[in-house]
Formats: C-alpha cells, sequence, structure tokens
C-alpha cells in the first residue's frame, strides 16, 4: 500500500490511514500531507536499467483536509478529501482528478456504526492492507494482493459496524466501480466488498472477500472478478510476524492489475480474465533496530493458466529486504532492495519470465 504510511485514525472510523494531527476533541478540520521521495535504480532482465527520483518509496506523496463536527448524542459527522502528487516534478497523480485519493462525508456513531459516501478504498483494500509490513514502491502487499493494493472506488457507500471487544465488520458497494458516468447503474462495472477484522492487543486477524459485476463483460470471461483475503498479524515487541493468503478469481476485482492484452478496465491477463485462479501467499517480518526497523517481506504468486502460445503461466515471486530510521516523529530516512522473478513493475505475470531488481533509498516527511 501506497498511501499515509505513518497516520492516524479517523475519529470512531473503520481506520482509514490519516497523516493528520487531530485537535484533542477530535473535532473540527484538519491539513494533512506525506512528501516522499528518494532515488532509485530498477533493472529488468533484457530491457536494461533505469535510475532517477522515486516518487514516493516508503508512502505516496499526498496531501488532504480531513474534519468532523460533534452533532450531540453520540453522533458525529466527518469528511475527507485527499489528492496523491510527484514531488518529483509537482505534478498532480491524475490529472484529471482533483481529489482521486478520497473524497467522502459521513455520519457515525461509536454505538452504531459509521456511514461514508463517495470516492474511497473497499473494506478488502482498509482491512486486508493493515497485514502489510513493507510498503516499498511497486513492491508492497499490492504487487500480489492485488484488493489491498492502493486503488479507490468511485460512487461508493460503506458501512462499518461499531467494534465489539476489538471485532468489525464492514460492507461496502459501489454504483459505478470504472467510472463510466452511466446513469443507469446496470450499464456501469459495480463493486461489492464486505470484511470482518479482529484485533485483540497485538494480535490482528482480517478475512474479506471482494466482487466485481461487469456490465461489459470482455468476451469468454464470466464478467464476475473476485478476492478472497484471509490473514493474521503478531507483534511479539521483539519482532512482529505477519501471514496472508488470497485467492484472486476472474481478473482483479479492484482494476488495477494492469491490461496487457487491451481488455479495458485493468482485469490482468486475458487467461487470467477468462476463467483464471491466482493462489497468493505472503510473509513479512518487521524487527526493531535502534531508532528503527529492519523490514523483510516475501510474496508468491501462483496462477493456473497458459498463455496463448500454450506455456504454462510460471509462479511470480517477490521479496524485498529493507530499514526504515526515524530521524523525527515526522521524518524518516529509508532504504530498501526488492528483486522479483517473471514479474516486472507493469505486469504481474510477465510472459517473457522476465526477472526485476530495484534498488532505493529516500526520506519521508509528513505533516
Amino acid at each position: 500500500m501506497r498511501f499515509a504510511f505513518f497516520a492516524v485514525a479517523v475519529v470512531g472510523g473503520m481506520g482509514l490511514p490519516l497523516a493528520a494531527s487531530a485537535a484533542e476533541d477530535g473535532y473540527g478540520m484538519h491539513l494533512y500531507g506525506v512528501v516522499d521521495a528518494g532515488v532509485a535504480v530498477t533493472s529488468v532482465s533484457g530491457q536494461g536499467s533505469r535510475s532517477g527520483v522515486l516518487n514516493g518509496g516508503l508512502t505516496d506523496s499526498l496531501w488532504g483536509l480531513q474534519g468532523a463536527d460533534d452533532l450531540g448524542a453520540g453522533w458525529r459527522s466527518s469528511f475527507q478529501l485527499e489528492s496523491g502528487f510527484d514531488p518529483s516534478n509537482g505534478n498532480a497523480a491524475d490529472e484529471g482528478r482533483l481529489f482521486n485519493y478520497a473524497a467522502w462525508v459521513g455520519i457515525g456513531h461509536d454505538s452504531v456504526g459509521e456511514l461514508r459516501l463517495g470516492r474511497q478504498h473497499t473494506i478488502g483494500q482498509v482491512y486486508g492492507n493493515a497485514l502489510e509490513i513493507a510498503s516499498w514502491k511497486d513492491m508492497g502487499m499490492g504487487a500480489t494482493f492485488k484488493a489491498s493494493d492502493n486503488f479507490q472506488l468511485s460512487n461508493m457507500v460503506n458501512v462499518t459496524s461499531p467494534t465489539w471487544n476489538g471485532l468489525q465488520a464492514g460492507f461496502g458497494y459501489s454504483f459505478d466501480a470504472g467510472d463510466q458516468g452511466r446513469f443507469r447503474t446496470a450499464q456501469n462495472p459495480r463493486a461489492l466488498s464486505m470484511g470482518v477484522k479482529a484485533e485483540h492487543g497485538p494480535l490482528l486477524a482480517v478475512a474479506t472477500w471482494d466482487q466485481l459485476r461487469l456490465a461489459d463483460a470482455p468476451e469468454g470471461s464470466g464478467g464476475r472478478p473476485q478476492a478472497v483475503q484471509l490473514g493474521a498479524s503478531y507483534d511479539f515487541e521483539v519482532i512482529k510476524v505477519s501471514l496472508a493468503w488470497s485467492r484472486q478469481k476472474n481478473g482483479y476485482a479492484g482494476l488495477d492489475g494492469g491490461d496487457p492484452d487491451g481488455l479495458g478496465l485493468g482485469l490482468g491477463p486475458a487467461p487470467f480474465v477468462r476463467g483464471g485462479t491466482v493462489d497468493a501467499w505472503l510473509a513479512g517480518a518487521s524487527v526493531p533496530v535502534g531508532p528503527g526497523a529492519v523490514l523483510v517481506q516475501w510474496s508468491l504468486a501462483r496462477p493456473d493458466w497458459h498463455w496463448d502460445n500454450g506455456m504454462t503461466a510460471r509462479k511470480a515471486q517477490l521479496v524485498t529486504l529493507g530499514y526504515t530510521y526515524a530521524l523525527s516523529p515526522r521524518t524518516t530516512l529509508y532504504g530498501f532492495a526488492g528483486y522479483a522473478s517473471n514479474y516486472t513493475l507493469d505486469n504481474q505475470f510477465d510472459p517473457a519470465n522476465s526477472h526485476t531488481t530495484r534498488v532505493g533509498a529516500g526520506v519521508s516527511h509528513h505533516f
């Protein structure tokens, strides 16, 4: 995941990360942001190497507005507007959308739950991504667990329950997941997302399910991409470990997997969309060392399809090793190295069986 790595939670919400500093009573409006830039060298077998300034090696660069209002009797309203940008050139992350990361308003109560309306992350993304140990650019959990990648959906309704003894559930529905802008919902891709999470001290357990309902499904596909995620993490203080599994079918439910075969919408490779399945595993560990931490993360994604040339699609593996060094509560230095097999930064499964390496270092500051 790429956004708001150093964050605090929205008051009473479902734990969406925000880099905001709240007032003592938790109400009012706050400006927050993250500026993250580094230098990296990326090499792909058969394609050579490239180097330059890396936008967001540890977390996306962004700015936003967050606020909440006390409505009385325990009720509150809240909102979030969030926009990504590239510090290497000053450009917006999405030239056609001012608040590409978030634009929602909500109302909630600690004993009832919360309702949010607008552009936002899915329940599966928020719950699943909480298991991530190392969020390195293009090489984090979302590289193989696409339902936990940093994506947002428009025209979305998210509902979360109150928290009972550390247990919370959520449900979300997008009326227009592909930003088609059509008046009739049946003509738009629609998305469902639901999940449960349990937090008890150092233990976090997560289960999520996502499904995309395509209005114009590619030929030969079932039109129902979906993803299941299960995982848990435990903080032993001397080490934090995280384990997760995911099964993705019929394409990427988050429309965030690239489009190598021109099918549209970012569903992934054609054999995957036309009935393929991907099983993914993730294991990560964080070990405190001095004022920072050593981060190790491994993931594997195993496809079950054949390419058009008859070759069996090979499993993709990704491993990273890095270190974060806190100069202050707001500023962190970092360095990392990553290696991926049968994988490029553009395609999670590469028929050419390319290997990708990246080495980078940078600084991340949040305000």
